[in-house]
C-alpha cells in the first residue's frame, strides 16, 4: 500500500532514491571522520587499562564537546529538510519510552543520542498496574541535554555476581527520587543500581554511554510493589547467541554435533553451562550423562551442581556396575 502521493513519487523515481542513498552515505562518512569519534576512538586506544571508569571519563569527553553534538544534530535536521526521505546512517534503539540513535559502539562502549517522549511515558504510567525495576547489569553514564522537568528515583539491590543464585537475590529498595536538571549528569552501576522516569512535564533528550567492561553475567528484575526479585536474562549477547544456536541444532537433531555442543559446557557463564546441559540431555541422554554427572560434582555455580543432581536423582539409577555396566536413563 501507498502511503502518500509524496511516496509514490520517491519510489517511481530511481534517480530520487539514488540522490537519498548518496546523502546517507556521505553523512555516514563525515560522521566517522568527526572530531567526537575520532577524538574518543584515540583516547580509548590511549587508555592504560580498560576499567570502567576508565572508558567513563572517555565517555565524557565525548559529552563534553557540546559544539559537536550540536552539529550532528544541526546536520541530521537539515538533511531530513532537504529530503523528506534521508534515513540517519546510526542504528535506531527502540523501547516502549524511548527511541533513539547509536552514535558508537565497540565491544567496551557504546554511545547513544536518546528520547523520552511524554506521550509515550505518560501512555506507560496509565497502562501500567504494578511494573518492574530493573538492574541492567552494565554501567550506564547519562547527560541530560533537555531534562524535561523529570523527577526520576533511584533504587539499589545486592550486587549482582558471577555466582548469582536467584534464591539469595533478596529485595531491592528505593534510595532516592529527584528532579534533574538540563545538563546533569547521572551515572549508574547497573550490577547494584536502577533509575526510573516517575515524571516528566516535556520531552527528555540525553546522552547514554553503555560500558561493558566488568559487566555483571546478569540482567535482574525486581517486582516494584513487592520488590521482590521475578526475573534475570542474560547480558552476553555471544552467549545468547550460543544458547540460540545449541537449541537449533538440538531440534534440527544434528546429533552429529554433539563434540561440538560439549565443548560449550567451558562456558563462563553458568546460566549457559545449564542450558547446554539440558539440550544435551534432550538430544541423547546417555551421551550427555558422562558430563551431567561431572557438572554435578564439579560446576563451580552451586545452583547448576544442584540442578544437575537432581537430573540425575530423577531420570537415571544406578545399576549394578558387574551386571549392567552403570547407569541406565529412567525416561
Amino acid at each position: 500500500m501507498i502511503a502518500s502521493a509524496a511516496l509514490a513519487a520517491w519510489l517511481a523515481d530511481r534517480n530520487r532514491q539514488y540522490q537519498s542513498h548518496v546523502a546517507i552515505e556521505a553523512l555516514a562518512r563525515d560522521w566517522s571522520r568527526h572530531r567526537l569519534v575520532t577524538g574518543l576512538m584515540r583516547r580509548l586506544s590511549q587508555l592504560p587499562d580498560r576499567s570502567d571508569g576508565a572508558i567513563i571519563e572517555a565517555a565524557r569527553g565525548f559529552f563534553d564537546d557540546e559544539d559537536g553534538i550540536a552539529e550532528l544534530v544541526g546536520s541530521l535536521i537539515a538533511a531530513s529538510r532537504r529530503d523528506l526521505f534521508f534515513r540517519p546512517p546510526f542504528q535506531p534503539m527502540i523501547s516502549e519510552i524511548h527511541s533513539g540513535l547509536l552514535l558508537f559502539h565497540n565491544p567496551f562502549l557504546s554511545i547513544a543520542l536518546g528520547v523520552s517522549g511524554i506521550e509515550t511515558l505518560a501512555a506507560k504510567k496509565t497502562a501500567s498496574r504494578g511494573g518492574s525495576v530493573i538492574f541492567t547489569g552494565v554501567t550506564s553514564l547519562y547527560r541530560y541535554l533537555k531534562a524535561g522537568g523529570a523527577t526520576l528515583s533511584f533504587w539499589e539491590a545486592p550486587p549482582i555476581t558471577d555466582d548469582f543464585v536467584a534464591a539469595q537475590a533478596g529485595q531491592c529498595r528505593l534510595v532516592e527520587r529527584r528532579r534533574i536538571e538540563d545538563g546533569e549528569e547521572v551515572l549508574v552501576d547497573g550490577r547494584y543500581q536502577s533509575l526510573i522516569v516517575d515524571h516528566a512535564s516535556s520531552d527528555i533528550v540525553y546522552l547514554q554511554a553503555t560500558i561493558r567492561c566488568g559487566a555483571a553475567p546478569l540482567s535482574v528484575e525486581y517486582d516494584s510493589d513487592t520488590l521482590s526479585f521475578i526475573g534475570a536474562s542474560s547480558t552476553d549477547e555471544a552467549s545468547s547467541r550460543l544458547q540460540m544456536m545449541v537449541s537449533m541444532l538440538r531440534t534440527m537433531e544434528r546429533h552429529d554435533a554433539l563434540p561440538l555442543i560439549q565443548e560449550a559446557l567451558n562456558s563462563p557463564h553458568f546460566y549457559v553451562r545449564w542450558h547446554i546441559m539440558r539440550e544435551m540431555l534432550a538430544m541423547d541422554a546417555d551421551a550427555a550423562l558422562p558430563a551431567l554427572r561431572r557438572m554435578a560434582e564439579k560446576d563451580p555455580h552451586p545452583e547448576v551442581r544442584a540442578a544437575a543432581r537432581q537430573t540425575m536423582d530423577m531420570f537415571f539409577e544406578e545399576e549394578e556396575t558387574a551386571t549392567k555396566g552403570g547407569v541406565q536413563c529412567r525416561a
